[in-house]
């Protein structure tokens, strides 16, 4: 696991503002919360060994099978199963970078060859599985859904592993989960924990063929779901319209805030599909506008420079409310004034 890959406020005090994380922040938990306390008395009995309710709960929701739903510790979990199950096969695993560091983690873990390579029309002939992060992270774009199912059908022999923890958070059309199960070399990563802002109950599943994931099945630990996310996971499906995403208002104030920041003069945005905004400073590091913001402003922002292809001088953000994301400018404006 790549220190500090992820949301690392736990190593600050007195943060108000955090955009390093990619989760929407605006939901209203509430009634959740509410619901998980009056579950507490369940913590005397263990939890269902393979979540299976939830499955099932799911598998109607996305129009699938049960057996093509497998609920996972967070999609962390899924990543994990995935390269083992690759584990002994000689196999090499092409990475679409820049993107998530835990593919390449779990692969090397797992003792598979990692390559990096920059799109879909590099996957080499030796690549026995192929991880794209749709939508990315920590880019913000989108492999259409046509061109990421030309990809899948032009190399039968080579598993694509999916990952679309982003996919709440954008507009364009993506491959499906009815597209993923019904594809022979497919598996899909979902992420409750993006698309219901629960970083901490540690909910994903993983969507495909019974015959792709029955060797993610037959390597998971019993109950590695615990009893307040399984119940947790049941709850959010049920009320999933509470937790709508208001995806055109984010994109338009990725835009807005891309804008701002360009016209500093000193940095430049990448171009996203998703409220998710990569940007490099023309001077100074990353890591130094990082510190001030959180120390000087209590802003945190995501230091980039440890995603493979990317400088020292990246930096991504996920953009909040408006009154928010002014308060980011203004204070990285400052900075770049000093």
């Amino acid at each position: 696991m790549t220190r500090g890959h992820g949301d690392d406020i736990h190593d600050y005090s007195d943060i108000r503002l955090n955009f390093s994380s990619n989760v929407y922040a605006g939901h209203d938990s509430s009634a959740l919360t509410a619901y998980l306390a009056e579950q507490l008395p369940h913590l005397g009995h263990y939890p269902e060994p393979s979540s299976h309710t939830l499955e099932q709960q799911l598998a109607a929701t996305l129009g699938l099978q049960p057996c093509q739903v497998m609920v996972t510790n967070g999609a962390t979990e899924a990543i994990y199963l995935a390269a083992q199950a690759q584990t002994g096969n000689d196999s090499v695993a092409a990475v679409v970078a820049p993107t998530f560091s835990e593919y390449a983690d779990a692969c090397c873990i797992n003792g598979l060859r990692v390559i990096y390579i920059g799109g879909l029309d590099d996957i080499p002939s030796s690549a026995s599985m192929v991880w794209i992060c749709n939508p990315n992270n920590p880019t913000g774009t989108v492999t259409g859904r046509d061109a990421l199912l030309q990809a899948i059908r032009s190399h039968r022999r080579t598993l694509f592993v999916v990952d679309a923890s982003y996919a709440p958070f954008t507009n364009v059309p993506l491959l499906s989960a009815t597209d993923a199960a019904g594809e022979p070399n497919v598996l899909m990563l979902h992420s409750m924990t993006k698309q219901y802002a629960v970083p901490g109950l540690r909910i994903g599943y993983v969507t495909g063929g019974e015959e792709q994931l029955r060797p993610l099945r037959q390597r998971q630990m019993p109950w590695s779901v615990n009893t307040l996310a399984q119940r947790a996971g049941s709850w959010l499906v049920t009320h999933s319209d509470a937790y709508a995403i208001p995806v055109g208002r984010l994109l338009s104030e990725r835009a807005r805030v891309a804008g701002m920041l360009q016209a500093t003069g000193l940095i430049d945005c990448h171009s996203s599909d998703t409220h998710i905004l990569l940007c490099r400073l023309r001077r100074g590091t990353a890591a130094e506008l990082k510190e001030w913001l959180a120390t000087t402003q209590g802003i945190l922002i995501r230091d980039a420079s440890n995603f493979v292809g990317l400088t020292r001088e990246h930096f991504r953000i996920a953009v909040g409310l408006p009154e928010e994301n002014d308060i980011l400018v203004n204070a990285i404006t400052q900075y770049l004034c000093l």
